[in-house]
């Protein structure tokens, strides 16, 4: 198996599983109870808690709230800010881009429900949002903005700190979905100029019940689940301590091999893009002059069909993505950024880890590569000089 799909979900590393194990096996109990088998575990989460205040380089006068997901992490976001500024302050308006993944954009669509309005702002012919079309879309009524801050399938970096420069102008609180780029961009919550910040703990290298979301101090934050853990201080239900303790020890990975990342990821996707383009001449690399997370590549493979060509490489044991369900439809977005149907409908996604070999790209390039001329051998479409697709 070769796996080049870990912004799907990635396998939890070693000291994330070892650091869990000892609270699913003998410290299993509960941390709200006041006896010593129960109040041990507060005291056990507090290093947890600083491990993660660390990795994103946070102020403890800013909120961290540990979650089961980065699903739950955008709702409760999104959920807050409903509650405490449209309900309350009458500003119901709320933005997003069109590369948002569906836990925000369904959430958005129950606000909706609820009497808000929801716009959309455009993306531009570099896999980014348009911030001059975003600043026209903001009105006094606009409570938050919210956007990735790294597209998780063509791997475009967003440019917030433009974006935190307009919602700041505009007196509009900003949200930023960081689940891409943690452990691949070197990111600091109190510097980045946001409001929120909410993150999945599956992307990197954690368990799939965790994630989290910081909130600068005073800005609206409700629990999203009544009864239930609260924020960093440990209050309320029953804390998942194994799978925080996984989160925690995977940040302090991600944190440790950041280096390793911004350079060997950048060279793999390389030697990737390099033996593909060497092997299928005619592929395209989506976005190379765009700013780029180090370990993601989206590439276009003209006369093959992304399903075909996914479904053959998975036979194969290659694992790549076109997104869909979770994530945005690739496809849609290399549409949304100016680039004919045809070619979006012929392309793929490709997203490394920390944990993947110079072998692994190697075999990954060829097989990609004979898969993709045999479909195209196959299907009778070929592809032109001129960059056009002919019937046969």
């Amino acid at each position: 198996m070769i796996y080049l799909d870990h912004h799907s979900a990635s396998r939890p590393c070693a000291p994330a599983l070892d650091r869990m194990a000892p609270y699913l096996r003998e410290q299993w109990g509960a941390s709200f109870a006041p006896h010593r088998f129960g109040q041990q575990l507060l005291a056990d989460c507090a290093p947890a808690y600083e491990t993660i205040y660390e990795a994103f380089r946070a102020s403890r006068k800013e909120t961290f709230v540990f979650t089961s997901s980065g699903a739950e992490a955008v709702a409760q976001v999104l959920w807050s800010v409903f509650l405490e500024v449209a309900r309350k302050e009458g500003k119901s308006h709320f933005i997003a881009s069109g590369l948002e993944d569906a836990p925000t954009m369904q959430n958005l669509k129950r606000l909706e429900e609820l009497g808000c309005y929801v716009k959309i702002a455009p993306v531009n012919a570099q896999g980014q949002i348009d911030v001059e079309e975003l600043s026209k879309l903001i009105s006094p009524r606009t409570a938050l903005i919210s956007v990735t801050l790294a597209q998780g399938l063509t791997g475009v970096v967003q440019p917030i700190d433009e974006i935190s420069k307009l919602a700041r102008e505009k007196g509009v609180l900003l949200h930023a979905d960081a689940t891409y780029a943690v452990g691949k961009m070197d990111l600091s919550f109190s510097d980045l100029g946001i409001d929120y910040l909410t993150f999945s703990g599956d992307r990197i290298h954690s368990v799939k019940s965790s994630g989290g979301l910081f909130a600068k101090e005073g800005r609206p934050l409700v629990p999203l689940i009544l009864g239930g853990t609260e924020q960093a201080g440990l209050k309320g239900g029953a804390l998942d301590v194994p799978s925080l303790m996984a989160l925690a020890a995977a940040l302090q990975q991600a944190s440790l091999s950041l280096d390793t990342m911004g350079l060997e990821g950048v060279r793999l996707r390389d030697l990737l893009e390099s033996e593909i383009l060497r092997r299928f001449p005619d592929a395209k690399i989506w976005f190379s002059e765009s700013l780029r997370l180090p370990n993601v590549s989206s590439l276009c493979f003209p006369g093959v069909h992304q399903e075909a060509l996914l479904y053959y490489l998975s036979r194969k044991g290659i694992y790549a993505s076109m997104g869909g369900s979770y994530c945005q439809h690739l496809s849609r977005l290399l549409i949304a950024s100016k680039i004919p149907e045809k070619e979006a409908l012929s392309s793929l996604s490709f997203s490394l880890s920390r944990m993947t070999t110079e072998e692994e790209v190697l075999q990954a390039a060829k097989g990609i590569c004979d898969a993709a001329l045999r479909l195209r051998a196959l299907s009778g479409v070929f592809w032109g000089i001129s960059g056009v697709f002919h019937e046969s």
